[in-house]
């Protein structure tokens, strides 16, 4: 379209049809400025995926940018389109495959793919009002997993049913909410751009407390604990006696004669009363009704400042302090599983643990909070991951290169003579990073891997890394293995070349 003298029209010469149709090529195009050009200051953008309406470029970039990031091969074409000068509606279609979700079970991409109708109102050449609609389905189970009640629930259950909740896995005996009504490249960028808000309930507290609690905690983890002051935190292992990793459980010591193991997915608090009892320790071992939330984000401290009693500016990495959040008596550390900036929330009691829920949401609405569950893309970027005894059993701290955290000057420990042992053999593995050359199916067991069709580990994480463009892994292989070596991750969809890479990817 162009005017009597051969040039482009300016803005304001534009039909609401000549608008809509730049729209639709510059998002073609991913022109995230072309787009956001085309709005007035305060344009309100409508979809079907969004609560409410938003208002303002800064809001419209926000959902975009997500889009840009979480979709790939995108094709937009229109197939009616009525202009009326200041008003235009279209109906049309897009087709595009989504990143960073797997494959469907029977190797099928994940696409979204659908018709859609918009409507376009324009002030002066610019859009003033945008509504889109179409069917959200492809982008939303039918119905959340269904649940047994032979598995505990959280106490925040109800707060993420309300979010959306879709997806769970059962950690420590108790449901936990993974997966939301939102794209992964969302959430990722909620994590890295905003703050998010996620039910860790799962992260269940194994509690010493009394006389003898300091030494029943230094004899159960690789890492000394005499030098921990009240009011700090400490990232430690717990290993069984053949040496291999337990858990790897964040160490909190909120209290004088009070220590909190934040662990993993295993039966800690049983195993540590065992090793009380064996050993006559004046101590009382249990686990509290403490149903942990996780605040995580750059956006973090800004929700959190208004609702906590203490000054959180002043709370370092790894420490903690008993205070009060929303008015609910808790302990907050500067701790959590996203690899940048955060806290942790542990409520004293679930008595009031949704009134806590909903006292972040509101704080957070200001800041983009969105519920998610841990962004795995994000973690696995990071070298941020955990072990599980019953699933990575035949793990040991110096295969996962957590060399650091034993300790094996302290005294005697679970593991120490065995861990001795190792580490003057050196571990005949080691923890690496790969990068795929293409897309990988969802991880539901470990992938062998390997090299010149011969076994040489198994890939343990996978995932799409945002941050790289590019599927990525981490993998316990050989350590004989060099930075660069190609290897073939073998898995249910066929077989996919990766190479060994810089770990963490991030």
């Amino acid at each position: 379209m162009r005017n009597a003298a051969g040039s482009e029209p300016r803005s304001a010469e534009r039909s609401a049809g000549a608008v809509l149709e730049a729209y639709c090529a510059a998002f073609r195009r991913r022109g995230l400025e072309e787009i956001l050009a085309l709005f007035t200051l305060d344009a309100v953008f409508e979809i079907p995926l969004e609560p409410a309406p938003l208002v303002g470029r800064e809001a419209i970039a926000r959902v975009l940018k997500g889009a840009f990031l979480g979709l790939d091969e995108i094709e937009v074409w229109l197939e009616h389109l009525l202009d009326a000068k200041d008003t235009a509606v279209a109906e049309g279609v897009f087709r595009a495959r989504m990143v960073g979700v797997p494959p469907h079970v029977d190797g099928t991409p994940a696409r979204l793919d659908f018709k859609f109708v918009i409507a376009c109102e324009i002030e002066e050449g610019l859009i003033r009002r945008w509504s889109e609609y179409f069917d959200t389905r492809p982008l939303r189970p039918r119905e959340r997993a269904r649940l047994y009640p032979i598995t505990r629930r959280s106490p925040y259950w109800d707060g993420t049913v309300q979010a959306g909740v879709q997806d769970f896995m059962v950690y420590n005996h108790t449901y936990f909410p993974l997966t939301y009504l939102r794209a992964p490249a969302e959430e990722y960028l909620a994590l890295t751009e905003a703050v998010t808000l996620w039910d860790v309930a799962c992260e269940r507290q194994t509690e010493v407390r009394g006389p003898d609690a300091a030494a029943l905690v230094d004899y159960l983890t690789t890492r000394k604990v005499d030098d921990l002051p009240v009011g700090a935190c400490r990232y430690t292992l717990v290993c069984d006696p053949e040496g291999r990793i337990m858990c790897d459980p964040v160490l909190l010591h909120p209290w004088p004669d009070v220590y909190w193991l934040s662990h993993g997915d295993v039966d800690l608090t049983l195993w540590a009363r065992g090793l009380a009892l064996g050993r006559r320790l004046e101590v009382v071992v249990s686990e509290p009704d403490v149903a942990p939330l996780q605040v995580q984000g750059p956006k973090a401290l800004e929700v959190l400042r208004g609702l906590t009693e203490m000054p959180l500016e002043e709370l370092g990495r790894y420490k903690c302090q008993a205070t009060r959040v929303a008015g609910v008596p808790a302990v907050v550390s500067r701790t959590g599983w996203s690899g940048g900036p955060g806290y942790e929330v542990f409520p004293l009691s679930s008595e009031r643990a949704l009134h806590l829920w909903q006292a972040l949401l509101e704080a957070g609405r200001p800041h983009g909070l969105r519920v998610t569950g841990p962004n795995i893309n994000r973690a696995v970027e990071k070298g941020v991951t955990d072990t599980s005894y019953y699933s990575n059993s035949d793990l040991n701290p110096f295969e996962a290169g957590h060399e650091r955290l034993v300790d094996l000057e302290k005294g005697e420990f679970v593991g120490r003579a065995a861990l001795e042992g190792i580490a003057r053999a050196g571990a005949a593995r080691k923890t690496v990073g790969l990068r795929a050359s293409e897309p990988l199916p969802l991880l539901e067991w470990y992938w062998p891997v390997e090299s010149a069709g011969r076994r040489v580990g198994e890939v343990r994480w996978a995932c799409h890394s945002f941050a790289l463009g590019a599927p990525v892994a981490i993998a316990v292989v050989e350590r004989a293995l060099e930075r660069d070596a190609a290897l073939t991750i073998v898995h249910g969809g066929g077989r996919t070349p990766a190479r060994i890479v810089d770990f963490p990817f991030l």
